[in-house]
């Protein structure tokens, strides 16, 4: 049943744009996806590392992904978790190719549930439920109108309801 839910509610991204994304210098590997419609948060975010969307608004669907990525433009590898993630690194040029763009397809399939996310510019976001050695057991997080699904290694699915909605 958990699973079917979690497979639903990926598919309601399709058609939904990425007007955020987090990571850089200081986050490590981690990296956070902002999709969907945006409701105006109570309280603004302090860090001016963040764009100004990021730090006015909540998204309707986002992710946290602590587990190995990479983000390719057709045929080619543009960036992945691997790469330097410092101010002159890749990473900030490759999340502006992602930024703006909506979601075509959607490819995430049992037992690991690694996660395909293919935009209409033809990049993809290619998510890996994958052992990096670090101390994390989750791989990554899925933020849904509904609650947060939870994605950890061996494809060990979890989820927690939201108490309130989110906006």
């Amino acid at each position: 049943m958990l699973e079917k839910t979690f497979l639903d509610e990926l598919s309601k991204l399709k058609g939904k744009e990425c007007w955020g994304i987090v990571g850089g210098a200081g986050t490590g590997s981690i990296i956070s996806l902002n999709i969907g419609e945006k409701y105006l948060r109570n309280n603004p975010l302090k860090n001016t590392f963040l764009s100004d969307l990021v730090r006015r608004y909540e998204s309707e669907y986002g992710f946290m992904l602590h587990c190995p990525w990479r983000i390719d433009h057709d045929n080619y590898v543009l960036c992945g978790s691997y790469h330097s993630n410092e101010l002159d690194g890749p990473y900030q040029e490759v999340f502006s190719q992602v930024i703006g763009n909506k979601i075509t397809n959607i490819i995430c399939e049992p037992p690991a549930f690694d996660l395909k996310l293919c935009f209409e510019n033809l990049v993809s976001i290619n998510i890996y439920c994958t052992n990096t050695g670090i101390d994390y057991d989750e791989c990554y997080s899925f933020k849904s109108p509904i609650g947060w699904f939870e994605v950890g290694y061996n494809g060990r699915l979890s989820f927690e309801e939201f108490d309130k909605l989110p906006h």
